[in-house]
C-alpha cells in the first residue's frame, strides 16, 4: 500500500468510488445528477490550498480517499479532512486506520501537525475517529443555518 496525491485525470474514478461508498449505509446519499457529484467533487480538489490523497493497494487500485485542503492558522498548518472514505469491501480491514498512520508521516514531512474533520457521532466513523487517537474538541461547536423557504 502506498499514499499518492490524487492527480486531475483520477476525478472520474474518485467519484465512482465516492458515490459507492456513501450512496450504501449509513449514508444513504442521493445525489440528484452525476455532474452534480463531479462538480462537488471539483469544489473539493481543484482550489489552491487543496490536497486530496489516495491510498493506492498493490495492483494501483484505488482503496480510500481524503478529500480536504490546508490551512495556515496561528499555531501553524492544518489539514482539514472534508471526505474520508474507504472502498467498501476494504472497510473493517484495518486500511482506514493504515491509511490515516501514512497521511501523518506525509503531512508531517509538509509541516502540517494536525488534522480536522467533521463527522456525526451516530455513524460507525466516529468510532473509527475516535479509535485512531482523535480526540472531540469539547470547546467547538458546529453551527449550521438553513434559510431555504418550505414549500
Amino acid at each position: 500500500m502506498k499514499i499518492v496525491e490524487m492527480r486531475s485525470d483520477e476525478i472520474e474514478a474518485v467519484k465512482k468510488l465516492f458515490l459507492e461508498v456513501f450512496s450504501a449505509e449509513p449514508w444513504n446519499d442521493k445525489w440528484k445528477s452525476d455532474e452534480e457529484l463531479l462538480q462537488y467533487i471539483r469544489e473539493l480538489t481543484q482550489n489552491q490550498n487543496s490536497l486530496s490523497l489516495m491510498l493506492i493497494d498493490d495492483f494501483g487500485e484505488i482503496v480510500a480517499v481524503s478529500l480536504g485542503y490546508v490551512f495556515s492558522w496561528w499555531q501553524g498548518k492544518d489539514y482539514f479532512i472534508k471526505e474520508f472514505f474507504v472502498r467498501r469491501e476494504s472497510q473493517c480491514k484495518g486500511l482506514g486506520s493504515e491509511f490515516l498512520g501514512l497521511m501523518e508521516d506525509f503531512l508531517l514531512s509538509r509541516e502540517i501537525e494536525s488534522i480536522w474533520l467533521l463527522t456525526e457521532r451516530t455513524v460507525p466513523a466516529y468510532r473509527f475517529y475516535l479509535k485512531n487517537g482523535f480526540t472531540e474538541e469539547e470547546e467547538l461547536v458546529f453551527f449550521q443555518k438553513s434559510f431555504r423557504k418550505s414549500r
